[in-house]
Order: C-alpha cells, then sequence, then structure tokens
C-alpha cells in the first residue's frame, strides 16, 4: 500500500507550490519544450544539469508547469539559509550531507516521497558544472540507484541552457531554457541493483541530459526569432 500523504502536508505542499511559482517567475523567463513525458500522477525522477544555484527555480517552474511539484534533493546547507531554508523544510525537500556517510539517507528519503507517488528531482552531477564548455561533467551513481530502485518510476532528462553563475545572475532577472525529454529506456537493467548497472545507467541518463541540452541552446540561440 502506498503511504498517504497527510492533510497538513497536503496543505504545506499548496503552499510552496504558489511561492515556488511566484520566486521562480520573478527569478526568470522559462521557456520551455516537453515531449509531454511528465505524468500527472504517480512518481517521477527528473534528472537535469545544474549551472547555477537558482535554476532549480526554473526547473520547478516546468514541473509545475506539468501540475506537479517537485521534491529537489538539495546541498543540506541550503536548509539553513533564512526563509529558503524554512520553505524546503515546509515542502519536503531533501537534505544531501554531501562527503559523509549520512548522504546516503537522502536517497532513501528520495525513496519515500517516490513511494509516495511523488516527483523527485535531482543533479546526477551533484553540484554546479564546473566545466569550461558548461557542459556537465563527471556524474555520481545517486539517480541511477535511485531510478533501479524504482524502475515504476519514468527517468525524465531535462536539459537547461542560459543562466551563467556570478554576481550578475543573481541580480538579474535572465532567460532560462529548458527542454523535457522522454523517459529513458532503462528496461535493459530490470532487476539489477549492483555498482556495475548503477554506473551503467548514470552514463545513459547523462547522455539522454546532453542531448536535450542541445535542444535548449537551440531555443537560446532562437529565443529572439519570431
Amino acid at each position: 500500500m502506498r503511504p498517504r500523504i497527510s492533510p497538513r502536508q497536503h496543505v504545506k505542499n499548496a503552499v510552496g507550490f504558489a511561492l515556488v511559482w511566484l520566486v521562480a517567475k520573478v527569478a526568470h523567463r522559462v521557456r520551455f519544450r516537453t515531449a509531454g513525458s511528465v505524468p500527472r500522477r504517480g512518481p517521477v525522477i527528473l534528472v537535469a544539469n545544474h549551472l547555477t544555484l537558482t535554476d532549480p527555480l526554473a526547473v520547478a517552474r516546468v514541473a509545475i508547469g506539468h501540475r506537479r511539484f517537485p521534491h529537489f534533493l538539495a546541498m543540506q546547507e541550503v536548509f539553513g539559509w533564512p526563509v529558503v531554508g524554512a520553505l524546503a523544510r515546509a515542502t519536503g525537500q531533501i537534505p544531501v550531507a554531501r562527503g559523509s556517510a549520512a548522504a546516503a539517507g537522502a536517497l532513501d528519503a528520495a525513496s519515500e516521497r517516490l513511494e509516495q507517488g511523488q516527483l523527485v528531482a535531482l543533479y546526477p552531477e551533484g553540484k554546479l558544472t564546473t566545466e569550461p564548455d558548461r557542459m556537465p561533467g563527471p556524474a555520481r551513481t545517486g539517480a541511477a540507484r535511485l531510478a533501479l530502485r524504482h524502475p515504476q518510476a519514468p527517468v525524465i532528462p531535462v536539459g537547461t541552457w542560459g543562466p551563467q553563475q556570478g554576481h550578475h545572475h543573481i541580480w538579474h532577472r535572465h532567460t532560462a531554457c529548458l527542454s523535457v525529454g522522454e523517459p529513458i529506456d532503462l528496461s535493459a537493467w530490470a532487476g539489477r541493483t549492483d555498482d556495475a548497472a548503477a554506473r551503467e545507467v548514470t552514463d545513459v541518463i547523462m547522455t539522454a541530459i546532453r542531448t536535450e541540452i542541445g535542444y535548449a541552446q537551440q531555443m537560446w540561440r532562437e529565443r529572439w526569432d519570431g
């Protein structure tokens, strides 16, 4: 039986839905293309590249555009920030204690959200992209392990392009282009949860994200057309 979400948590999610939508609208001009692959109900795993500290707001806009409320795996430090931390805690975002033995607990928490039929969003790199070309660098296996644990949850790649990290980025409302792809076919790894499968699935996930980044880049170049 799927765990039920309490009425109180539904209220918190509704308030968070409205606040995230408002803040995201202020922070970004979001343009996105979608294959219509994000289901309205049931567990979903969104995987994306990570260009800036605020691009989760753009990804949240995309999820909200599909009538879904996202639950991000976020670095634990965020939960100590004024206002943002309180909102993250209230809406069931998932802290990750990076570089510690407790980090694996974040996947357990994400599993609980999926078992409740919720949408979980995470960045396989586990940090901001630092490559000179702004394409994703080496990824960790957390997203793949979560996907292998929950084969019923579609894994949907999201490519983001446009925003750049820096002081100008923080104080400047900018355009973010996102491309949402089809669910990744992981049937070849059905029933496996071993380390080798996790590494192979990680490579497949990152290839799918890079493909969607290509579409997002095209949207970025064409954003002033028409």
